[in-house]
């Protein structure tokens, strides 16, 4: 029988979860999607949906509050999150975080979107 490849996570906070989860809610997000603008589509909206906002993470060493989520205004497959710091608030992409333990509800679709993002 053929082993499961490991997933490659491209975040390090994400290396820690299970394989099984992040696909599963990478195909809840993109089951019924047709091309790469339609899983987008899907994981931003479960993102938004689901993801429990604030929640902890840490860029360049600081920790900081993540208060909301942006679409992108283009046609690029990015999703920019808002983080504060103090009274500042400034809006950084996904990829740039790393969450602070424990996760926020709806984790597992952020990671999800991270892996999908990691394969275009």
């Amino acid at each position: 029988m053929p082993r499961k490849r490991k997933l490659e996570r491209p975040s390090a906070w994400t290396r820690a979860l299970d394989d099984a989860d992040v696909s599963a809610a990478l195909e809840d997000a993109t089951v019924d999607a047709y091309g790469e603008s339609e899983e987008h589509s899907g994981l931003l909206t479960l993102i938004e949906d689901e993801l429990q906002f604030p929640f902890r993470a840490r860029i360049l060493g600081e920790e900081v509050s993540i208060v909301g989520m942006e679409w992108p205004d283009d046609d690029s497959f990015g999703l920019n999150l808002i983080c504060e710091t103090g009274r500042k608030k400034y809006l950084v992409e996904a990829r740039s975080f790393k969450l602070i333990a424990p996760f926020p509800k709806g984790h597992l679709y952020l990671a999800a979107y991270l892996e999908w993002k990691s394969r275009l």
